[in-house]
């Protein structure tokens, strides 16, 4: 008969714990502690603590080492990592049994953003280092993210308007009270009321808050979050953030992260391969892929011109051969030929609806000699094609789609990035900001990125394939 194990509460050790063996050879926190012992962090940008004045304080290396592995476990707020430093033994063995409290881990993070975006960049040189990033094929794509603010702190024009109204009547009133008493008392030792200068800055507020919906065209701000912009999410309509990442076929590791509040990916897809050129030392993919979503002629031209190999499915080759992008533009000679070789002569110069570029409009006078003018147009004065200066850049991209080895590779990219998503929303359950202000939001998603990749990292250092080289003495 067995005997029941059970807690001996009496026991006492006949030798000390030694701090070294509480966790295994093998555990993340290891990985985690060997990373950041790696980097040189005053170079990084990270605050050092420096003078012999006052109480002794955490080093912070140490408070990047808690903040790294709550992130790895899905532990964000400050009083959450708090707590587990006092009852996580793997915490308790990266902090050598400290217990920094959450006012010391919020005021870190608050001083060192900048710096904390540099960790996600390590994480890149890394995977680099280590020959694990392959330059093959990289995908970007973008992701919604919900703001930290509630939908019902957001305001329509409408509401501001009828806010501000009322704010306008407000003050008005006010204004009378204090021109009465004021005649009353006399201007000795009078002061402007509280209520009024409160009011007041309301008001600039509410202006400011209109002047935002204006500008940028959209419908509803937040109060608490002003930055955040209603986006369509899988939760339905919701203030959000749209969170954006370069991913690396062979590796999975993400190598570019940003976060922008446009609502789409249309204006992405230069931008976001400049930031993975510079977050790895200056290269670039061999070729890189999108969705539709980046469909932007100014962008393709931009990525073109940069030197970047793009991949992306355009909306033009679904339509028929008559679309505009398949009429080819002799610049030299300043013309244009249709599908059926018909020539279009330039006619005059317009501005686009945007605003942005100048449009050469071109006309054909071929009319009723073209045997398929009327699949061509319905305009009794022939064809007229507006081309942009990114038209030809448009059009070799679309001549890539229509190479089968090309629209092969470019079912990749979904298998490249999508996955990264999984990994972020599901797996790490990080479906909401937790801080407000697009500076902060791509602190935190950085951060995010930084330990997603950590932990992919991590599967390579356990499986023997990769070492942490030390930073130097």
């Amino acid at each position: 008969m067995s005997r029941e194990i059970r807690a001996d509460y009496s026991q006492t050790l006949m030798f000390p714990p030694c701090v070294e063996d509480w966790v295994p050879a093998n555990h993340p926190a290891r990985f985690i502690r060997e990373v950041v012992d790696a980097m040189d962090m005053e170079e990084m940008g990270f605050k050092m603590s420096e003078g012999d004045d006052g109480r002794p304080h955490y080093a912070g290396d140490m408070l990047l080492k808690v903040w790294l592995y709550g992130y790895c476990n899905r532990m964000r707020s400050t009083r959450g990592l708090e707590k587990a430093c006092m009852e996580n033994l793997s915490l308790i063995w990266l902090t050598g049994n400290n217990a920094p409290d959450h006012n010391t881990l919020w005021r870190f993070y608050r001083d060192n953003k900048k710096a904390i975006r540099e960790v996600f960049k390590k994480s890149v040189r890394i995977g680099m280092e280590a020959n694990l990033v392959g330059m093959v094929l990289h995908a970007v794509d973008g992701t919604k993210i919900q703001s930290a603010a509630s939908g019902r702190t957001s305001l329509s024009k409408r509401q501001l308007e009828k806010a501000l109204k009322k704010l306008e009547a407000g003050i008005e009133e006010i204004e009378k009270e204090v021109e009465k008493t004021r005649s009353d008392e006399g201007a000795a030792g009078w002061a402007l009321p509280q209520e009024l200068s409160d009011a007041k800055a309301l008001r600039e507020a509410v202006l400011a808050g209109l002047e935002v919906l204006r500008e940028e065209g959209v419908k509803n701000l937040s109060v608490v979050d002003p930055q955040a912009r209603v986006m369509k999410t899988q939760d339905g309509n919701r203030m959000s953030y749209n969170a954006q990442a370069v991913a690396d076929d062979e590796s999975g590791l993400i190598v570019a992260a940003d976060v922008v509040n446009e609502a789409n990916d249309y204006h992405q897809l230069a931008p976001m391969l400049q930031e993975a050129t510079r977050t790895l030392g200056g290269l670039a993919a061999e070729e890189n892929l999108a969705d539709a979503g980046y469909d932007c002629p100014e962008q393709i031209a931009a990525a073109a011109q940069a030197g970047y190999e793009i991949l992306l499915p355009m909306s033009a080759e679904k339509g028929d051969e008559f679309h505009t992008v398949n009429f080819k533009r002799d610049v030299e000679r300043d013309e244009v030929a249709c599908p059926m070789g018909q020539t279009l002569k330039f006619e005059r110069e317009r501005q686009s609806k945007s605003g942005n570029c100048a449009l050469r409009v071109y006309r054909c006078k071929h009319g009723a000699r073209c045997a398929r003018a009327a699949e061509c147009t319905k305009d009794k004065r022939g064809r007229a094609v507006e081309l942009s200066p990114w038209h030809e850049s448009t059009q070799a991209q679309l001549m890539k789609q229509r190479d089968p080895g090309k629209r092969c590779k470019l079912k990749r990219r979904s298998k490249i990035i999508e996955p990264v998503f999984a990994a972020v929303k599901d797996r790490g359950g990080f479906r909401r900001f937790t801080v407000h202000g697009l500076e902060n939001v791509k602190t935190q998603w950085s951060l995010v990125c930084a330990t997603c990749n950590l932990m992919k990292l991590y599967r390579q250092w356990l499986a023997g394939k990769l070492k942490i080289t030390p930073a130097p003495a």
